[in-house]
């Protein structure tokens, strides 16, 4: 997702996409600050693990494919995402607000590999952040689930919210799938965080492309409070956008799609939709509900991208902005 991001705002003098991720004091941590130099990244956010005894793994992740790209089995050892968010100085620790107050965000992007723990810390500081701060000032976030498994980290920060009897803030976005997103629902009843469906969601698109109950269970998720828009990715069709006030579909943009690997597509979509959201909002460029639209094309055509090649962010990122928005 940061590097899409990156590459989408790469016209700009300094890098304004700050990857913030812990990462081990071995070969495969040298190897991953070197990638990203050479990929125009910064590595200003990159810290190790702090810790008497602690010798952390630097994440990493093999994937098998088969011939038409399509994920058939995979190992991944992502443990370091569940031991630091953020670094840690002097043994002490510098308070996750506070670095947001020196960082002035416009978004705070994370994915399921962060753990529940880890996930309700940043959320919570996060709402703190926004507490005090005016429309224009308060950050926005965006949870890609990652998988099956992770896609449901984010709840647990709610459901204790709500038996403390604490207010919350709903995550700005989440991309989910349609799996994912019915796995996210169906723990969300289990806390108690969202009533049992007694309809369907009235819709136009097509049940060949979503079930109505799915939509049906993102319209519940959404008026629980816990998230306030989802981007649901429906494969070839695209994408479909489900908020409080209505539900759009946005089919992939024309032209020939080359399917090489689907493995990167989900975290291209949602680096270069958050990236073009805010380029568009830091210009003034678009109302909301128009701007989050042009942020998913960008988004399509940035999977798009990815889908042709067999590295995990594809070409032509850089183009995208100049391209298709106007």
């Amino acid at each position: 997702m940061a590097e899409t991001a990156t590459r989408v705002l790469s016209f700009s003098a300094t890098s304004p996409v700050k990857l913030i991720s812990p990462h081990g004091n071995d070969d495969f941590g040298l190897l991953l600050r070197t990638g990203m130099e050479q990929a125009g990244m910064r590595t200003d956010g990159l810290f190790v693990p702090e810790g008497e005894g602690r010798e952390s793994r630097t994440a990493v992740c093999s994937l098998m494919l088969d011939d038409a790209g399509d994920l058939i089995s995979g190992v991944a050892d992502m443990d370091i995402g569940h031991e630091a968010l953020y670094p840690r100085v002097g043994g002490e620790g510098e308070e996750l607000g506070r670095l947001l107050e020196a960082e002035v965000p416009e978004a705070v992007v994370f994915d399921g590999n962060i753990g529940s723990e880890q996930a309700g810390e940043l959320l919570r500081a996060c709402e703190t952040y926004n507490a005090d701060k005016n429309d224009e000032s308060k950050l926005l976030t965006l949870f890609e689930p990652t998988s099956i498994t992770k896609s449901t980290i984010v709840l647990h920060h709610f459901a204790t919210a709500k038996a403390k009897g604490v207010a919350t803030q709903p995550i700005t976005f989440a991309t989910p799938n349609a799996v994912e997103l019915e796995n996210i629902y169906e723990v969300s009843q289990q806390l108690g965080l969202t009533p049992t469906l007694t309809s369907s969601t009235s819709t136009t698109i097509p049940s060949s492309i979503i079930d109505p109950t799915t939509l049906s269970k993102a319209h519940s998720l959404v008026h629980a409070g816990i998230f306030a828009t989802i981007l649901l990715k429906v494969g070839r069709h695209g994408v479909i956008i489900v908020d409080a006030d209505r539900i759009r579909h946005h089919p992939v943009p024309a032209g020939e799609v080359k399917v090489v690997n689907t493995t990167g597509c989900g975290d291209s979509f949602a680096g270069a939709f958050t990236a073009t959201l805010c380029h568009l909002l830091s210009k003034d460029r678009a109302e909301w509900s128009e701007a989050v639209e042009k942020a998913v094309e960008v988004g399509q055509r940035a999977a798009r991208n990815t889908l042709a090649l067999t590295k995990a962010v594809g070409d032509g990122m850089h183009l995208l902005l100049r391209e298709h928005l106007p």
